[in-house]
């Protein structure tokens, strides 16, 4: 048998129609297969099938888990004391209501207790502020206020209260309720130096505030944000290495969202603003003449919005503001040197 008779005899198949036939019932049971399958995956994950989940705050938690067991599965994290707020209740929910979940979907909630849980006030007495503010912490107690009194001991805790009632050590007190400490004032001096806020969150601003042995004033919340997303973005009195108020002094802080406000922008300009006035003192420019760079610097610190938005970025831009001359200042440069070879002061910006 020649090549060629081999070639037609292997291919003689492709002239029988019960092998197109066959063909077209194997292709018809493979779609059939892959539809019936892709049917029960959309039936077993419910592909499509959402809802929005009812917002359950302030329900009653057993009241929430009898309306919708059926639609949602319900893991309690925690029981927590609010002050003010129904007990037994849903105080947290993830996810949040409005969102969009599936049936059967998982939701995490933070009720409420139903009694106020009981911590023992630890003994504060003779302690520095430093330890009396980490023992606080440690039983779930926090710091309301500073009262400071003539003692011989700097930041020495003389005594503890709550709403100007005196606590005992071992008495019983309400867990996350406010201490004020009475401290001393001492011998020595009794000014102290304001921490730097800028860039710091909520929660860390008044225990930074307060070891420094000084209170918290106004608190502004410029954005209407989560809490883990607010951060310190200006406080008065204006942080500087030299500044000292009393001890006691409040200091009023502004909180903006890092997702509006670009906090390594504008500490990249504060760091700017400090290094050319220390370059400008190891050169002994006159004082008026560092000041006036310093609160150049400070107007723009307070009235820019340091946005991510480009275009109020190109807005923050254009306020530029070069240096004038030496003769439209009552300042002294001097003329011999260029300072802007070795200073770059396009940082400088007005209205």
């Amino acid at each position: 048998m020649n090549e060629k008779s081999k070639k037609k005899k292997a291919f003689r198949f492709l002239r029988d129609k019960w092998f197109y036939i066959s063909l077209i019932i194997m292709l018809l049971l493979v779609v059939g297969a892959l539809f019936y399958t892709f049917k029960k995956l959309d039936k077993f994950t419910r592909h499509g099938e959402e809802f929005p989940v009812p917002d359950m705050v302030g329900m009653n938690y057993d009241e929430a888990l009898e309306v919708y067991q059926d639609e949602l599965t319900f893991i309690l994290l925690d029981s927590i004391y609010v002050k003010d707020f129904p007990e037994g209740a849903v105080y947290q929910q993830d996810p949040a209501a409005g969102q969009n979940v599936k049936k059967g979907r998982n939701v995490y909630i933070i009720r409420t207790n139903i009694a106020p849980e009981i911590v023992k006030m630890p003994n504060l007495r003779n302690l520095s502020l430093r330890q009396a503010m980490v023992s606080l912490n440690m039983v779930g107690l926090k710091v309301d206020k500073l009262e400071f009194v003539d003692y011989f001991a700097r930041n020495a805790v003389i005594e503890q209260k709550i709403k100007d009632n005196v606590i005992n050590p071992n008495d019983d007190v309400v867990k996350g309720s406010a201490v004020t400490l009475v401290v001393g004032l001492g011998n020595g001096s009794r000014m102290t130096n304001l921490p730097d806020l800028v860039g710091v969150s909520v929660e860390d601003a008044k225990d930074k505030i307060n070891m420094a042995s000084l209170n918290i004033g106004m608190e502004i919340f410029i954005d209407n944000d989560e809490i883990e997303d607010l951060y310190v973005s200006r406080m008065e009195p204006e942080y500087s290495l030299e500044t000292l108020v009393p001890l006691g002094s409040t200091v009023n802080v502004w909180y903006r969202s890092i997702k509006n406000f670009d906090f390594e922008w504008y500490k990249y300009e504060k760091f700017r603003r400090d290094s050319i006035a220390e370059v400008w003192r190891i050169k002994k420019y006159s004082a008026d003449t560092i000041k006036y760079v310093i609160d150049s610097f400070n107007y723009i610190l307070k009235n820019r919005t340091f946005s991510y938005d480009p275009a109020q970025r190109a807005l923050d831009m254009k306020m530029r503001y070069q240096r004038p001359e030496p003769d439209e200042l009552i300042f002294d440069f001097d003329d011999s040197e260029d300072v802007d070879n070795e200073i770059n002061t396009t940082y400088f910006y007005d209205e």
